[in-house]
Order: C-alpha cells, then sequence, then structure tokens
C-alpha cells in the first residue's frame, strides 16, 4: 500500500518540477575584457625557458637538431643564429619546474645540455 501511495505521489509531482529551469545573468566591467587582452599580449611576447644543447656550426646544429626532434619528437625545438654560432634549443618551456622535468631527461642523452632562463 505504501509503494503504491508513493509511486502515485511521484507520478503526479515530479512532471510539474521546474527545478532545472533556470536563466543567469552576467553583469561584468567591461575593464575585465581589456584585462584578459593585457594578459594575453604579454604572456605571447614573454620568453619561456629554452634547453641548449649544442653551440656551434651550421652543419652540425642540424644534425643535432634532427636528432632531438627523432628523440624528442612532442617537443618544440629550434636553431637560433647568434654572432657566428648557430644554437640548438627546446623552447616553450613555461615554468622552472616544467624546465627541470625536461633537462633531466635530455642530459640523459646530451651531457652537455643547459638551462636558458629567461630575462
Amino acid at each position: 500500500m505504501k509503494t503504491l501511495f508513493n509511486v502515485l505521489i511521484f507520478t503526479i509531482f515530479i512532471p510539474n518540477s521546474n527545478a532545472q529551469e533556470a536563466e543567469t545573468n552576467i553583469n561584468q566591467d567591461s575593464r575585465i575584457n581589456n584585462l584578459v587582452q593585457l594578459y594575453q599580449n604579454e604572456s605571447e611576447n614573454s620568453e619561456d625557458y629554452q634547453i641548449q644543447i649544442y653551440n656551434g656550426s651550421l652543419s652540425s646544429a642540424n644534425s643535432k637538431k634532427n636528432n632531438l626532434d627523432t628523440d624528442f619528437p612532442n617537443w618544440e625545438t629550434k636553431i637560433k643564429h647568434v654572432d657566428t654560432d648557430y644554437r640548438v634549443r627546446i623552447t616553450g618551456i613555461k615554468t622552472a619546474l616544467e624546465a627541470e622535468r625536461k633537462y633531466i631527461e635530455v642530459r640523459k642523452k646530451y651531457p652537455g645540455a643547459i638551462i636558458i632562463t629567461p630575462n
């Protein structure tokens, strides 16, 4: 009898409940969009940590970069020309912790690697 009464109550009241319907209005200061834009621009222009694995001639730099791309295919690498030397670096490292972790991994194959910190 209780079960029948509970089923009857639920079948009457559940379809009429509107608990999941709502409308939300967000009023935000227009200056917030400007702050977000400034933050995004600053993040794009900021220098990141880098790990340098080679410094020398262009032909050797190309060879080292190819080896590095093979060893770590998901990492961003580049060759940077400074004065008369070419430097092979792993770029796009945002934090010191991430740089240290990658550095430990890189040192196993490239013992002469160094971490380059942003200015």
